[in-house]
């Protein structure tokens, strides 16, 4: 990448009214707000509006974001703001409503576009575990894990898309990662053996 289109460069153009500047933004992190919002929990059906609501409400905040600081790590916390506002609309609509279905797993997404059911079904089911195991995090745990080690956001980056110190992402990733490894441990011992009965204790 080149210094003309460097994510800060881009946005100096953006601001300046240059909506292809900003589409390439869009592009170019797109996925990773996707992947964001799926991993915090966010049904598919959710997903887009997360992704869209975060592009506009970055657009119209152009004039806020210092370019000697990094890019992605203001968007993502626009974008972290937008998911949990839809998770607490979603929290209310099922108050309001008791709509049973708003909870039922959505189809995952799959980035493998391989027309090979075996492998589809492998990573479906990967994804599932990996989504079934985040969503028993604490949200400010689960948080701070998607970012850094699915998202791939330094702790510095985590810590300004947060809005905490690099300290606490630090402990809140420890946390998460010493829970998530309870919680494999105990899947494992659950998991069916050979004949379909649990594995026994070790």
């Amino acid at each position: 990448m080149t210094g003309d289109d460097s994510d800060s460069t881009l946005a100096r153009r953006s601001l300046d009214g240059d909506r292809r500047a900003f589409g390439l933004l869009m592009h170019r992190h797109g996925s990773t707000l996707a992947q964001t919002a799926r991993s915090f929990g966010l049904p598919e059906t959710d997903v887009d509006d997360a992704v869209q609501e975060s592009f506009v409400a970055a657009w119209r905040a152009l004039g806020d974001y210092d370019t000697s600081r990094p890019f992605r790590a203001w968007l993502f916390r626009i974008a972290i703001n937008k998911i949990r506002d839809l998770q607490r609309h979603r929290r209310v609509r099922r108050f309001l409503f008791g709509a049973v279905g708003l909870d039922e797993p959505d189809t995952l997404h799959l980035s493998d576009t391989t027309p090979d059911p075996e492998r589809h079904a492998i990573a479906r089911r990967d994804l599932a575990r990996t989504t079934a195991l985040l969503a028993k995090l604490d949200s400010d745990l689960r948080e701070a894990i998607v970012l850094t080690a699915i998202v791939g956001l330094t702790q510095v980056e985590a810590a300004m898309a947060l809005g905490i110190t690099d300290k606490a992402v630090e402990g809140r990733v420890g946390r998460a990662r010493r829970k998530l490894s309870v919680l494999l441990e105990v899947n494992r011992k659950n998991s069916p053996g050979p004949e379909g009965e649990p594995r026994p204790a070790t």
